[in-house]
């Protein structure tokens, strides 16, 4: 991605990359944002973690029209 956060375009390239990825991936991009943000909550790019953790599950909630059971976290 040639895009900085905070660009709107960085938002709208990072949904076209999630739907390049395997759900395996998408998992543990989700959880590994997750964890970044639980373990350091003062961390200036928590936003950008939060919006890559979102759209991770979107692609997962939109592929599988459901979480399929597995924890998200």
């Amino acid at each position: 991605m040639q895009y900085t956060y905070g660009q709107h375009q960085w938002h709208s390239e990072y949904q076209k990359l999630c739907r390049k990825r395997d759900m395996d991936s998408l998992f543990y991009v989700h959880a590994d944002c997750i964890e970044a943000m639980i373990a350091n909550p003062q961390n200036p790019k928590c936003g950008q973690y939060a919006d890559e953790a979102h759209y991770c599950a979107m692609e997962i909630t939109k592929r599988k029209g459901r979480l399929d059971g597995r924890p998200l976290r």
